[in-house]
């Protein structure tokens, strides 16, 4: 059971590291409906956003209600509800490819996990997806072209409920609430740094899960994501 927590704290940071990504490759894309396109395009999830704000100066864009959908075959229904997310970056640098975030504030409220009846996953399809992109652009653009993470001055993260279902099995859906409310990290300055912190956040989650401090249920509080329908 700890193994397949784990698997599930490190699939909500892998939606939470892929939303970063691709809203930092449509920073400079300011209509919502554009916007909501090319994280689709990104992450191969169609996107619905509530509300989106922009500063194209400094380089800030603030996304309100973000909704992603699983591909069809994996049901088509919520995958990730992402009630706010907020990215200060150095344009500045990023026009140089190094990306220097001077503030983060990602609020993941739910995330479903779920396995198809070939057995993969829906958040192992996102990754994938995202490498391939990222090919495709080196690729295209030639070996110039690629990101190099610069640091993180502020991050404020909120990671709370994560679903898993078996397509197969529904009846089976695990929930688990990883609790982590408005934690407050600065100064991530290398990608160590990011790494250690991560590991370190992992582990007291695991802790925290194995003294029964974390929430879980057999049954979770809210519908299974079978039973959220697409708008």
């Amino acid at each position: 059971m700890k193994k397949k927590f784990l698997r599930w704290i490190i699939g909500a940071l892998a939606v939470a590291i892929t939303l970063l990504i691709a809203v930092v490759l449509a920073r400079d894309r300011v209509l919502k409906a554009v916007a909501e396109r090319s994280i689709e395009d990104e992450t191969g999830l169609r996107a619905v956003i509530g509300e989106l704000t922009t500063t194209l100066s400094s380089g800030a864009l603030h996304v309100r209600n973000l909704k992603l959908y699983n591909p069809a075959e994996f049901g088509g229904a919520l995958m990730a509800d992402v009630p706010e997310l907020f990215v200060d970056l150095n344009a500045e640098k990023a026009t140089d490819g190094k990306l220097h975030f001077r503030s983060l504030k990602l609020v993941l409220s739910e995330l479903n996990v779920v396995k198809n009846a070939a057995g993969r996953l829906n958040i192992d399809g996102v990754e994938k997806r995202m490498r391939e992109r990222m090919h495709k652009r080196k690729r295209d653009k030639g070996e110039k072209f690629e990101f190099e993470f610069a640091g993180i001055d502020q991050l404020h993260l909120t990671l709370r409920k994560v679903f898993y279902t078996v397509m197969e099995h529904p009846p089976r859906t695990r929930a688990l609430d990883l609790a982590v409310q408005d934690e407050v990290v600065t100064d991530l300055k290398t990608e160590a740094d990011v790494g250690r912190w991560l590991g370190g956040m992992v582990f007291r989650i695991l802790m925290q899960v194995s003294f029964g401090q974390v929430g879980q249920s057999a049954e979770p509080e809210s519908p299974t994501p079978a039973a959220h329908a697409s708008p």
